[in-house]
Order: C-alpha cells, then structure tokens, then sequence
C-alpha cells in the first residue's frame, strides 16, 4: 500500500511539473512574438531615417484555417492546419537571420527555420542552422504558398523528415542561363533533433531556366535517418509559369533499408496547374481555377500505386497579389487508398499572409 501512494504521489507530481513546463513554454512564446510585434512597430516608425543597415527584425506570419467534410462516412471537422510566426533581418551587410515556430502544425508547438546566413560575396550564401533541406520544390513551399488546401503525396511523404539541422551552401550564376546551385550537409536526425552522428547526410540541388517562362531542377539526397539506413533520394522537376498560368511537374524516387534490413524503393509523383484570372471587383481580386493528379508506390515486390487521387477547385483572393487573403474550395477524389485519412473530401480554407 505505502508503494502504491508513493508512486501515485510521484505520478502527481510528475503531472503537475509537466504542466508548469507546458504553461512556461507557452508564456515564453508569447513573450516572444510579443517583443517581435513591439520590434517591428519601431521599425516601420524609424524606417525613413533608417540606414541600409536594418538591425530590427521585421514580423510575419501565415494562418491557414479549414473546414472538411468527409464524402464517404459523412463526418466533418474543423481546424486549424498552420499559425506560423516568424522573424527575419539582417545585422550588417554580410549576416542575417531568420526564426519561425508554427503555433499550430497539426495541433503541436514546433519550431521550424532557426538559422543564421552569411553573405560573404555576392550570389553566395552560406546558411548554419535548422531549416528545410534543398530538395524538391513542392515539398519547399510553405503551406500558405501552396495552391492546394492539402498537400501533394510527394510533400507529404516522400519527402517526409526533411527538415534539419546542417550547414547550407547557395550559389547564383547570372550569365545568359541563370542557375542557381543548392549543397547541404545535414545530421540527418529530424527536425529539433541534434543528436551526434558519424557523418553526415548529403544534399543537392540545381536550378536553370534554358528559355524564358521555364524551369528545370534536378535533386538528390543520400545518407540515413533513425529509420532508414542507407537512403538515397533523387528527383526531377519542370514549371513553366506566367504572370497568369502556372504548370509544373515533379518526380521523387526514395531507396532505403529499414530497421529489419527490409530494402524498399518508393516513389511520388504529381502534375498540378493554374490559371489566374484578375478582376476590376471592389472584393475579389483574382480567381484561380486548380487542378492536381498526385499518386504514390512502391516498387517493393511489385506493389504499384499506393494511393492515386485528382484534385480539383477553386482560389478567390481578396488581394492584387496571390496566397496574401484567399478561400479555396477544394475537391479531392481518390481512386487508390493506403492510410486511414485518404478518402473523398471537400475543404473550404481560409488562408491569411502577413
């Protein structure tokens, strides 16, 4: 018996300090974009006598809210996907930096970016901290920028774990051809996870326009995480893009050996477009029909498509400018299921850029 009122004693307490960390995690979140909201006030009102030098950071933040409703079971929820806060600025000429915690990724506290940059040159940055890995261009969108209320399968996860914590290289060649060159070194170990490794995790990535209007990019990645040994990713990517029409096109393949030394190669793919059409009206600015055909496989004993849907809709921005005040209406039809959540939906989200 005295055992068994110890250890409820000690759960208790357990309990009640869990909740004094939790309540002092979130009063220093709120201290913190509080000191950056009364940081960015000062900025603006010194910005005419402000030199090129801006050593006050400068706010932003996203909100993404929806509403779904389940076509196949006839549920529905609501939710709140992303409330993202950050800060950015630069202390001379040659360092900046860049912080952001998402108040709500699925209903969790994260921090995301926390890196510090380094101009040295011009067109060369080196970048030394937590940040998305350079692979993948659908995966490297933040979620407001995304013309889709959800995320594609290759986002969400063949490229899955691709936050790090590393040292980044980029490099812009500006001759007749622009192409911009992505190099990282990464622990490979997950976001908010600095843990010792042997070596580390690899990156690469290359951008180029050959003509105007259009984009090419190759990626690749090798190395491991604490699920997957011997990993090694590679990709292809092509956009052509207007002021008005956006279509673009992306392939992952994803080769590893999992804990029981079982050899998978996976792979995502998706093709979505875009057309903006911009309006005289007081209210609504530009109207943007989408449409989206995703799917993913697995070539492990010729098991094919996983998961396969198309996704249609509608963007109404409220804005000049696209992904700053929007709702989107979004249909998603699925022909292929693999987890519980893929299933027939219409989302109605309401997306807020600061």
């Amino acid at each position: 018996m005295t055992k068994n009122k110890n250890y409820k004693i000690i759960c208790n307490i357990s309990i009640f300090l869990r909740k004094i960390i939790l309540m002092l995690q979130k009063t220093l979140l709120f201290l913190l974009i509080s000191s950056m909201t009364v940081c960015s006030v000062l900025a603006q009102t010194t910005e005419n006598t402000a030199s090129k030098t801006e050593y006050l950071p400068k706010l932003d933040g996203s909100l993404k809210t929806k509403v779904e409703f389940d076509l196949e079971d006839s549920r529905m929820r609501f939710e709140v996907r992303n409330a993202r806060f950050g800060a950015k600025g630069i202390i001379n000429n040659y360092f900046g930096y860049r912080a952001e915690v998402d108040l709500s990724d699925e209903g969790r506290i994260r921090m995301l970016d926390a890196f510090v940059k380094v101009t040295p040159v011009k067109n060369l940055d080196l970048y030394l901290g937590q940040r998305k890995v350079p692979f993948g261009t659908d995966y490297l969108r933040s979620p407001v920028d995304n013309i889709f209320a959800n995320r594609s399968f290759v986002a969400k996860y063949t490229n899955d774990g691709l936050r790090d914590i590393g040292f980044v290289v980029n490099y812009r060649f500006t001759y007749h051809i622009p192409i911009d060159v992505w190099v990282a070194a990464m622990n490979g170990t997950g976001n908010n996870n600095p843990q010792w490794i042997s070596r580390p995790n690899y990156s690469a990535r290359l951008l180029f326009e050959p003509i105007k209007n259009i984009r090419l990019a190759g990626n690749f990645y090798q190395g491991s995480t604490l699920l997957e040994n011997e990993l090694t990713m590679y990709g292809g990517e092509i956009r052509y893009q207007t002021e008005k029409f956006l279509i673009e096109t992306e392939f992952i393949h994803r080769h590893f050996t999992d804990t029981s030394s079982f050899v998978l190669d996976q792979y995502g793919f998706y093709i979505h477009s875009s057309y903006n059409f911009y309006t005289n009206a007081e209210m609504i600015k530009i109207i943007s029909p989408v449409m989206r055909w995703d799917f993913m496989g697995r070539e492990t004993d010729n098991v094919g498509k996983t998961a396969e849907r198309i996704t249609a809709g509608v963007n109404f921005g409220f804005e000049p400018k696209p992904f700053k005040a929007e709702i989107r209406l979004n249909y998603e039809k699925y022909f292929k299921k693999y987890f519980p959540t893929h299933f027939d939906r219409f989302t109605i989200e309401f997306i807020a850029k600061f």
